[in-house]
């Protein structure tokens, strides 16, 4: 009994839930109050998008209009939620939030910057580095730009977006590589890598010129370890470089 209670409450739990997400008129109302201060400061944040957002502005007010015109409450607060998604979601929806987005590459770059101090990660760091740099000057150029009308900032915002977006992976993934190193070179330095060290020299002695025997190797590009046997790096593409040889002894004449 006890758990047949606990289950009425629950679907009477989710019931409410679902009753409160609901659209009402009201709710709507102070929303489109929202929207519409929104759509005002980044007119005033980017002028060169103000002919473009008034466009969207317009359509939404007409749809506003047109729910605004019907008798049922519920069906009027459904339209007026659609009107207010014209004027958050989208190119408008994008645009409010590139300003976040693009100071978080910059975080990004500054800890992939700061953070690297293999080779490899430092020069995986510096490339990272300068393409996001190239996608912040592009942006900040196309802000500054603007569109002339909904159609074409909806393209112009969203392709800014991407860049962005696919920036900021790339550094994070320099960083979460870097990370990964500076742990492993701490277990070493505790002792962990003692034994495989110990056994590898109480081996045979290597051949004169054979190649040097290795459990990973790092990628030049990206600094991502890969296994022995696989030839392409997974994270960037790059091709396993050739491995190393061992150093030749004297030649005896």
């Amino acid at each position: 009994m006890r758990a047949r209670g606990l289950v009425v409450v629950a679907v009477v739990g989710v019931a409410l839930a679902s009753a409160s997400c609901k659209p009402t008129v009201e709710g709507e109302t102070k929303t489109w109050e929202h929207n519409t201060q929104r759509v005002q400061q980044l007119s005033a944040l980017y002028p060169g998008f103000s002919a473009a957002l008034k466009e969207q502005q317009k359509h939404a007010e007409d749809a506003l209009a047109a729910a605004k015109a019907l008798t049922d409450k519920v069906a009027m607060a459904k339209k007026m939620s659609d009107a207010n998604d014209l004027l958050s979601n989208g190119f408008v929806g994008e645009l409010g939030q590139l300003d976040s987005n693009i100071q978080r590459v910059r975080d990004e770059i500054v800890k992939a910057t700061s953070g690297a101090q293999d080779p490899n990660d430092q020069a995986a760091a510096k490339t990272a580095s300068d393409d996001a740099q190239r996608v912040l000057t592009a942006v900040d150029a196309t802000l500054k730009t603007g569109a002339a009308d909904a159609a074409s900032a909806a393209a112009i915002v969203g392709k800014a977006a991407k860049d962005l977006s696919s920036a900021n992976a790339n550094l994070q993934r320099v960083v979460a590589s870097e990370r990964q190193h500076q742990a492993q070179a701490k277990k070493l330095a505790a002792g962990d890598g003692a034994a495989g060290a110990g056994a590898a020299g109480a081996g045979a002695a290597a051949v004169p010129g054979a190649p040097v025997a290795a459990a990973t190797w790092k990628c030049p590009y990206c600094g991502h370890v890969n296994a022995a046997d696989v030839l392409k790096c997974p994270n960037c593409g790059a091709a396993r470089p050739e491995p190393k040889s061992a150093p030749h002894a004297a030649q005896k004449k």
